[in-house]
């Protein structure tokens, strides 16, 4: 890169390599770990605030990766520091229960489809985690279906074929172990298959009906470059699982409360047995939750089902909900969220054509991902074989350095706030309009592109 300096976080990242594996706390923070890349250390950070990012060179960035998806209010938003600080006074955990657990539980019924009953958790991988044992129980079956390219946390139970390389799904999908250390007895119990084909999933269903607990799908793909559904989709899914008796689980770890304040299955009018929540519900606090029929959650208690957590449903993270809900309730809100993220992928696609590169953009105003292609659709994972990672690479590169900061993985999403401002949404065009313009003339001051580690 040309112009910024990134001397300190360069120290800092050499430090943590002493003490953090790899020198991050999460796989996804080290950035040449996923993705093609040609910034040479993890980003650290001294602040955030509203739309914006500072790391610890003094970089100002315009960021549209919101932590990976939870900040949708702006960074540090004082409505909800106030709840919480209100809150934190009278102590962080109690091993009982408390008011704002009923408060905060009766807001996600009244705003979700699905939901008449709610258990909390802390995090995405504890909800679907959890959601999956529920499904288990609930139907005596033991199998789960997903699909390439979408993941569902961490745990051992979904980690296959989220980001596969594409050399290795070729042919019929199967489990493809995303990670070392997951039992060969566990990948027996996923299916996977590939998502927005009608007739894969319902042969698969009427061929593994009996065994087939619940399919789960992101009802967006947040974490494959936003490929939405194809339209009737969900509504496939839905009609198969009522008709051979499987949960249908939708995973709106990233959808929830962002895209409408019911989620995707607002958005769609399709609603699942069981749904599960976290990111944009706290504004970046760390609290989840998974929902579904009062038939469907009462398996879950003593001799039953076992759900639990020292810091489950905390009061700390539930002011946090408490404060956001209240904001994604008013009508509004989303208006403004959808009029700027429109506005936002126009002008990209706008700009694209200016410069007469190939491009297209996946998704929703509010969570959405630019792919560098000649082909004007993308369905499904498979397809993003044919995209230009290697450009998207150059472009995040580039952005940086003019003050824009998008995810560095070409499968992660942009994601909007509502302290997005007009002002940014000129100097992120302008942006991307140098940054192709350089890209094209080959105008580039950047480092060695750094591959992702095997």
């Amino acid at each position: 890169m040309s112009a910024i300096n990134l001397e300190r976080s360069m120290e800092l990242y050499r430090e943590a390599l002493g003490v953090l594996p790899v020198g991050v706390s999460s796989n996804a923070r080290l950035w040449r770990s996923v993705c093609p890349t040609y910034v040479p250390c993890s980003l650290f950070v001294s602040r955030a605030q509203g739309s914006h990012i500072w790391d610890v060179d003094g970089n100002d960035y315009i960021d549209y990766r919101m932590g990976f998806g939870p900040v949708i209010l702006g960074h540090s938003d004082p409505r909800v520091h106030e709840r919480v600080h209100a809150v934190d006074e009278t102590g962080l955990v109690y091993a009982l229960s408390h008011e704002l657990e009923v408060t905060v539980a009766k807001k996600i019924v009244s705003m979700v489809a699905c939901a008449e009953m709610v258990r909390f958790c802390t995090s995405g991988t504890e909800a679907t985690m959890h959601a999956l044992r529920v499904a288990r129980a609930y139907t005596g079956r033991e199998k789960i279906v997903k699909f390439e390219g979408m993941y569902h946390g961490a745990h051992d139970y979904l980690l296959f074929s989220t980001d596969p390389a594409f050399d290795r799904v070729r042919g019929v999908p199967r489990a493809v172990p995303q990670s070392l250390g997951i039992p060969k007895s566990i990948q027996k119990l996923c299916l996977v298959e590939r998502w927005n084909d009608f007739d894969r999933i319902e042969k698969l269903v009427k061929r593994k009906a009996k065994e087939i607990a619940a399919i789960i799908t992101e009802p967006i793909m947040g974490n494959s470059a936003a490929i939405p559904p194809r339209e009737g989709y969900l509504q496939h899914l839905r009609k198969l699982c009522t008709d051979y008796g499987i949960l249908l689980i939708f995973d709106e770890v990233k959808t929830g409360f962002r895209v409408a304040p019911g989620g995707a299955q607002e958005l769609y009018g399709v609603t699942p047995d069981l749904a599960t929540f976290a990111k944009s519900m706290g504004n970046g606090y760390p609290v989840a939750c998974f929902a579904g029929s009062a038939e469907i959650m009462d398996i879950i208690g003593p001799s039953k089902v076992v759900h639990g957590g020292t810091y489950s449903g905390n009061p700390v993270s539930l002011a946090a909900v408490d404060a956001t809900l209240d904001i994604l309730k008013d009508s509004s809100f989303y208006e403004r969220l959808e009029s700027f993220g429109t506005r936002l992928m126009r002008g990209l696609l706008e700009v694209a054509e200016e410069m007469k590169t190939d491009m297209i953009v996946n998704g929703v105003p509010e969570m959405f991902q630019i792919l560098f292609t000649r082909h004007r659709e993308v369905r499904e994972y498979r397809d993003l074989a044919k995209c230009d990672l290697d450009r998207y690479a150059t472009l995040h590169a580039e952005l940086l350095d003019h003050g824009v900061m998008i995810d560095e993985d070409n499968m992660e999403c942009f994601f909007t706030c509502a302290a997005h401002s007009d002002e940014d949404l000129e100097h992120t065009l302008s942006a991307f309009h140098q940054s192709l313009a350089d890209i094209r003339a080959g105008v580039l001051h950047i480092p060695e592109r750094h591959q992702p580690s095997e």
